[in-house]
């Protein structure tokens, strides 16, 4: 189980770091992003060894890199939910 989340690790670092320096045009490059990101399922399905357990290890391992990468290299989910706006809105009251 263990392979599953180093799998998982590797797909995330790999997917976020191709959208970070291929960003434009998002919706090409975003499309070929979650792919990468959901080969290691696709090819566990093929493989025959998709469970709930193995996909939970899978993204266990994928999520939190993928998003840390999005997060502290990109920059782009902190503007998409609006991170600076609602930390600007608090800084300003009184």
């Amino acid at each position: 189980m263990i392979l599953f989340l180093f799998f998982g690790i590797a797909a995330g670092v790999v997917s976020a770091l191709y959208l970070a320096y291929n960003y434009q045009p998002i919706l090409l490059n975003g499309t070929i992003h979650a792919a990468i990101f959901s080969s290691g399922l696709a090819f566990m399905y093929l493989a025959k060894r998709l469970t709930a357990c193995s996909a939970g290890w899978y993204l266990a391992g994928a999520l939190p890199v993928h998003l840390a990468i999005h997060f502290f290299i990109i920059g782009d989910l902190a503007q998409l939910i609006g991170v600076s706006h609602i930390l600007l809105n608090f800084l300003s009251l009184p």
